[in-house]
């Protein structure tokens, strides 16, 4: 068995690797080969230290949402000091996100989009969504104290709805005035709460 370093170091250079791949090729089309390929081992060292396929699916869905949940709290934190509403809707909808964000964003959607044949991925990506949701509503009940806890996690709700939908799209050359009515529509939103 390799020194628990080793292993560590390994599992994180293949989770690395998948969601390149998934990024890339979509989840289905990344296989052990593209996955080894991608972290520079063989195949069989794949398979030794992060398991069959399952696994590795159900493990990149942790790696990816856990990713996800340190660049949100991290955006967040620094935040913190900014008591206007404008700082939500720059880190939302910022035009130019982290390198490490847009390489992982098509891998995190074609795990959502697969999640209802892997349960254990259904249950992680259902875990990320559930804590946007409870970060920005205990972010919008300490900033708006006057809200009732139900009113924030129902903003809260639309607006990571509307930053999914959007986010989704990212790819895509969306009209200036459909980013900009989005952006609106969020401000409408925590307005609601004041």
């Amino acid at each position: 068995m390799a020194r628990p370093s080793l292993q560590a170091e390994r599992q994180q250079s293949i989770m690395a690797a998948f969601t390149r791949c998934i990024s890339k090729l979509g989840l289905e089309a990344a296989s052990l080969d593209e996955i080894a390929k991608e972290a520079g081992m063989q195949r069989s060292l794949v398979r030794h230290f992060a398991g069959n396929r399952e696994d590795l699916v159900n493990q990149v869905a942790d790696y990816v949402a856990s990713k996800f949940e340190n660049i949100w709290r991290q955006q967040e934190h620094s935040h913190r000091e900014d008591l206007t509403n404008e700082w939500l809707v720059d880190v939302l909808f910022s035009t130019k996100p982290e390198a490490v964000y847009r390489t992982m964003l098509p891998a995190f959607y074609a795990l959502l989009s697969a999640s209802h044949r892997y349960p254990t991925v259904s249950v992680r990506m259902t875990q990320c969504f559930e804590l946007y949701v409870a970060d920005l509503s205990l972010e919008l009940q300490r900033r708006h104290s006057q809200a009732s806890s139900d009113d924030c996690q129902q903003v809260a709700l639309g607006v990571i709805n509307i930053y999914f939908a959007w986010d989704s799209l990212r790819g895509l050359e969306l009209n200036p005035t459909l980013i900009r009515n989005n952006q609106q529509l969020i401000k409408r939103l925590l307005s609601s709460l004041k």
